[in-house]
């Protein structure tokens, strides 16, 4: 089945199998058995450094037999567990841009990679993916958590922080008790001194990750405050720490990982925010307009 958006063809994640191992996974994740799911979950909290492990230690690691785990890879299209181990060993790292340059040394090359129809089915193609298979249940959770958490403090690094500042930008406008941490101080400890069970820890967390995201997490998790964690497929560390989880697919077609799919997702969230806080959100609007009134700072 394909969706079509204009010139641009955009196939669900039912379709026959082609990527990465994360894609492979990700495209049949609704289909496996029980069994199937235990070694995927294996493998994606595995990935980085699969070619380290034998079919036997991950099967071990599942808590099923080798012959599934040979099965299993073989529905994943690789002709066995060793085909998949060496393509993830050539993959290498590519939460690096540097990778997509290895090997380029002709303009034809680059114009090729970094076509714009190519970026922009890629972008489709994420958006599609992530609205696919993020739950409405999650969705409901993470705005029932932003409209009744007392504050609401938005953290991310790297990539995530353009994502962060981004929900922040949005959040503001509704509601008050918005901070990004770190703030302009990069006091991350007295950023964070206050949170308590009555807060929200909203986390970008987008490979290639911060160890500093890890502790903060831990912290809300001790005090009690609810924890929901914008990610790409690939994570499985702070997933594994949060209330509400939100996976946002972003394979880049060129030399970077694309945050299409993520700000979208917070667009939609922040604006369905917006329709339930109602009045109270209106009111901080109508203020926020006057404000912009008075100061003369927009153009109309």
């Amino acid at each position: 089945m394909k969706q079509k958006f204009h010139d641009f063809q955009v196939t669900s994640p039912q379709k026959a199998m082609e990527g990465n191992m994360q894609e492979r996974i990700l495209e049949l994740q609704h289909d496996f058995t029980e069994s199937e799911q235990r070694l995927a979950e294996v493998a994606l909290a595995h990935l980085p450094n699969l070619a380290a492990y034998s079919a036997t230690e991950l099967a071990q690691m599942a808590g099923v037999s080798k012959a599934t785990a040979g099965r299993f890879f073989r529905r994943l299209g690789y002709e066995s567990f060793n085909d998949a181990r060496s393509q993830q060993r050539d993959a290498g790292d590519k939460g690096s841009p540097l990778f997509a340059l290895a090997g380029v040394s002709t303009s034809t090359k680059v114009e090729a990679e970094g076509s714009v129809q190519k970026h922009l089915a890629g972008d489709l193609q994420n958006l599609a993916n992530t609205f696919e298979r993020i739950s409405p249940d999650d969705m409901k959770a993470a705005i029932k958590a932003l409209q009744k958490g007392r504050r609401v403090f938005i953290a991310g690094f790297r990539n995530g922080r353009v994502v962060a500042q981004y929900a922040w930008a949005l959040l503001t406008q509704l509601r008050d008790g918005v901070q990004l941490v770190p703030g302009a101080g990069l006091n991350l400890a007295e950023d964070l001194a206050d949170l308590d069970k009555n807060d929200v820890l909203l986390v970008m967390d987008f490979r290639r990750r911060v160890a500093l995201l890890r502790p903060m997490v831990e912290h809300a998790n001790q005090v009690g405050a609810q924890v929901i964690v914008l990610t790409d497929p690939s994570a499985t560390e702070l997933p594994a720490r949060a209330d509400v989880i939100l996976r946002c697919v972003n394979k880049g077609a060129g030399m970077f990982d694309s945050y299409i799919a993520s700000m979208s997702v917070i667009n939609h969230l922040c604006t369905s925010l917006g329709f339930a806080l109602g009045a109270t959100a209106r009111k901080r609007l109508e203020r926020i307009e006057a404000l912009h009134e008075h100061y003369g700072d927009l153009h109309r």
